[in-house]
């Protein structure tokens, strides 16, 4: 669908072409969104916050997401958005250009996804399998690969893996039996259709880490970014965005803590070797 028209079906044009708050920037905020989800799915998910953060902040937002999430990755690293809704481990490969605002309450736990009836009940039922993944870069996948080599469990010699374009996509070739086991997190779970999500069960692990993170340029200001912090934090008072949070699973926002940074430390290590890039 061509950017025009997907900024049509949003109602971002119309507002656009009017008025803001006086004494506030009329131009429009870029928010780029992860690609852990289709584009269509991902905006329709998002147009609540989108629509409330418009009406608090008096200025326009247009919503973005890229093909996949190196691009994505990249796009955000060059500071081609205003705001980003990002994976925990790349808003930290993004401090130096963004301020963290906030994250998502609910815990990012990587689980397995298996059939019932597949007979896949722990680690050990995993060796031979087929895993599928919604990308090799998600923090789930991240999380997951590394849980197994930590159980000395190895790529290629335990398991053969797979990718998917998103974790709905993942989940369905497990569920149609096209693959054995799927890496995805609860809340991408809580989003794919209810006829396919029954169609599977859960197999946790035991890795947590802070779930997806909201950061701010720091091109817009400090004054701008605390602004927009205070609107965020206030999202889960109103009807829409505890409508929001209870759909997606993600519970509220909550500050971003140095302990949260810190715990992330392996994840970003080894996302960053497993792109080249320097440590």
């Amino acid at each position: 669908m061509h950017r025009r028209h997907i900024l049509r079906w949003l109602g971002v044009l119309p507002f656009m072409q009017g008025a803001t708050a006086e004494g506030v920037e009329s131009r429009p905020l870029r928010l780029g969104i992860m690609p852990f989800n289709s584009t269509l799915a991902l905006f329709k998910t998002h147009q609540p916050l989108r629509q409330y953060l418009q009406n608090a902040l008096g200025r326009p937002i247009e919503l973005f997401t890229a093909a996949d999430y190196f691009t994505f990755l990249n796009s955000s690293l060059a500071g081609e958005y205003d705001l980003l809704i990002t994976g925990p481990h790349f808003g930290v490969m993004c401090l130096s250009s963004y301020e963290a605002l906030v994250r998502y309450k609910a815990v990012l736990q990587p689980v397995f996804v298996v059939r019932p009836n597949s007979g896949i009940r722990s680690l050990d039922d995993l060796k031979g399998k087929r895993i599928v993944l919604s990308s090799r870069l998600s923090i789930s996948s991240i999380g997951g690969v590394k849980w197994l080599l930590d159980h000395g469990m190895q790529m290629g010699r335990d398991y053969q893996l797979f990718e998917r374009t998103t974790h709905g996509a993942a989940v369905a070739a497990v569920a149609v039996g096209e693959l054995d086991a799927a890496l995805t997190t609860h809340t991408p779970l809580q989003q794919v259709p209810e006829d396919v999500r029954a169609k599977v069960s859960i197999l946790p692990i035991d890795v947590r880490v802070p779930h997806l993170m909201t950061l701010g340029h720091h091109r817009l200001g400090k004054a701008e970014l605390k602004r927009i912090r205070s609107a965020l934090l206030k999202f889960g008072a109103t009807a829409p965005g505890q409508a929001f949070f209870r759909e997606t699973g993600y519970e509220d926002y909550a500050t971003i803590t140095p302990e949260d940074i810190e715990s992330l430390a392996p994840y970003v290590a080894l996302t960053r070797t497993l792109l080249g890039y320097p440590s």
